[in-house]
């Protein structure tokens, strides 16, 4: 009787164990919000949202306001704190939690107060060729914003940049035609607005710095900035990207693998 029970419990217990094995297979399941930085939108993030949900994950790749596929919305009034705002409802309203919040060079302010506003809510920041911020301090120091203000396209918007120099995409890439129609004016008051915490900024949450390595000032051999502020701080880490300043799209399928490792 005895090896009889055995026997018959044997295929439950074999798919058991078979169901632990495969759940351990299992990729984790990660929330990313991608945020765009200036002149982008949402859709930026084709290719390396496309290359994250093939991994199992949740991706969210918001256009901030007067951008993007919100373009209609652009006026004169849209500012930093519009665009923290911006990813602050969409955490709230989707009821995210644990995301790994990423932004692209101006977006690395805006991912830094929302940080600010609701650390709770994050596992992780991702900077990526982003300028990190400094509490009390706008991008632009007030002498050349209030420049770029007097030239400014209907007195608030930032000219579109060279999108081989700076962008680091090249005339010949396949993706060069669709990146230039898509890019739009910046809004310039997002760039004066200084930032302000009111909490503990981004401290205690863990950080990774992507910086490319086709970026103008690595290129010129010049010495990166962001390693002076991160030393001594063990919630950074810092990594090295092959690639010009828009990674995404000149190596989505790498800058997935980085942001995948994380959390």
């Amino acid at each position: 009787m005895i090896r009889r029970s055995f026997f018959s419990a044997l295929p439950t217990f074999l798919f058991i164990n078979q169901v632990i094995a495969q759940s351990k297979m299992v990729p984790k399941k990660k929330t990313y919000v991608l945020v765009h930085g200036a002149w982008h939108g949402g859709w930026c993030w084709k290719f390396v949202k496309s290359k994250l949900i093939s991994m199992g994950h949740v991706v969210y790749t918001p256009s901030l306001t007067g951008l993007g596929d919100r373009v209609h919305l652009s006026n004169k009034n849209i500012n930093l704190s519009t665009h923290v705002e911006d990813i602050i409802n969409l955490i709230r309203y989707e009821s995210l939690d644990n995301v790994i919040l990423v932004g692209h060079s101006y977006a690395g302010h805006v991912i830094s107060v929302v940080a600010d506003r609701i650390p709770d809510k994050l596992l992780n920041l991702v900077y990526l060729d982003a300028v990190l911020p400094t509490n009390g301090k706008a991008f632009l120091p007030s002498a050349v914003g209030e420049e770029r203000m007097k030239a400014a396209n209907k007195g608030y918007l930032m000219e579109l940049p060279n999108i081989d120099t700076f962008l680091g995409v090249p005339k010949n890439h396949k993706n060069y035609d669709w990146l230039k129609a898509n890019l739009v004016p910046h809004p310039l008051p997002t760039l004066t607005e200084k930032v302000i915490y009111i909490g503990n900024g981004i401290e205690g949450i863990p950080k990774i710095y992507v910086r490319c390595k086709k970026n103008p000032r690595i290129v010129n051999g010049e010495n990166d900035p962001v390693l002076d502020l991160i030393e001594n701080d063990d919630t950074w880490s810092y990594v090295l990207i092959d690639t010009g300043h828009d990674l995404m799209i000149t190596a989505p399928d790498e800058t997935a693998r980085i942001l995948n490792k994380l959390g």
